[in-house]
C-alpha cells in the first residue's frame, strides 16, 4: 500500500478510528507508544523479517476497516 509510504504510525493513526489501538496484539510486540515515530516502511520491514507483533500491526495500519 503505497498511500502510507513516508508517514510515520503517528501520522497514519491520524486517519485511523481509535478503536484500532484496541486490538490486541501478539505477544512480544512493541505498544503502539515504541512505534510512534517509526516508518511504514519501518513497518513492512519489521513484518518481512517476522519481528513480533509487525505483521498485526501493518495489517492494522492498511485496514480501511479503520479509516475515519
Amino acid at each position: 500500500m503505497t498511500s502510507n509510504a513516508g508517514k510515520t504510525v503517528e501520522e497514519i493513526l491520524k486517519g485511523k478510528k481509535a478503536s484500532v489501538k484496541q486490538v490486541a496484539l501478539p505477544k512480544g510486540s512493541p505498544s503502539w507508544d515504541d512505534i510512534l515515530g517509526e516508518l511504514w516502511e519501518d513497518i513492512t520491514r519489521g513484518a518481512k523479517r517476522r519481528h513480533p507483533g509487525y505483521k498485526t500491526i501493518r495489517k492494522l495500519l492498511s485496514d480501511p476497516e479503520y479509516d475515519k
